[in-house]
């Protein structure tokens, strides 16, 4: 029989016990190696929780300062869109007006409308009456309104004050302004401008 076949139960048991009771038994090392790794777990949970309650509030500073940014975004549209608004009322104002001096340029006879208009708001009761026309304008009036007006009336007086395209009937009740500035006050006031007619 061999020495391995004398050693008995109790002896194998108790060389088994021991080995795995070894194993158990951790080392000095094995130690130090399972402190780090719950250090570093811990140092990673907290780190973690920092940088998420930091974020959270550079995320709320940020959201604050977008906020800011829309609404004064916001502010400068609406300042904007007046400005803009403004604008293009300006540049319609100054097409007009161009559209106005060329179009009487180009068919000057437009002055028998304008004054045939303010003769039609003229009140019927006025005895006598003047019209005040620019030369140029009066010579094409003339030969028109002589047929059709009462001398004793309405008198046509040339005024160099007066520019083409307008009129001015002076009576003893009042003023009628038919002066293209006169009209031109009107309409921008409409409009809500503060152009003037320019010549």
């Amino acid at each position: 029989m061999s020495t391995d076949d004398d050693t008995t139960a109790f002896e194998q048991w108790e060389v088994v016990e021991l080995a795995a009771s070894a194993s158990r038994v951790a080392t000095p090392a094995e130690d130090v190696e399972t402190e780090l790794v719950r250090l570093r777990e811990a140092a990673r949970a907290d780190g973690y929780a920092e940088g998420e309650a930091a974020g959270r509030v550079e995320g709320e500073q940020a959201c604050g300062r977008m906020k800011q940014m829309v609404e004064s975004f916001s502010a400068t549209l609406d300042n904007l869109d007046f400005r803009l608004a403004d604008m293009v009322l300006e540049l319609a104002l100054d097409v007009a007006r161009q559209v106005v001096a060329g179009e009487l340029a180009a068919r000057p006879e437009r002055i028998l409308d304008v004054v045939n208009l303010a003769l039609k708001e003229m009140a019927e009761t006025s005895r006598e009456a003047r019209l005040l026309l620019n030369p140029d304008d009066a010579a094409l009036v003339r030969p028109h309104l002589d047929q059709v007006l009462d001398k004793n009336r309405l008198r046509i007086v040339e005024d160099v004050r007066i520019a083409r395209g307008g009129c001015l009937i002076e009576t003893a009740q009042g003023d009628l302004d038919a002066t293209l500035p006169a009209r031109w006050r009107q309409v921008v006031q409409v409009l809500g401008s503060n152009k003037n007619w320019i010549d």
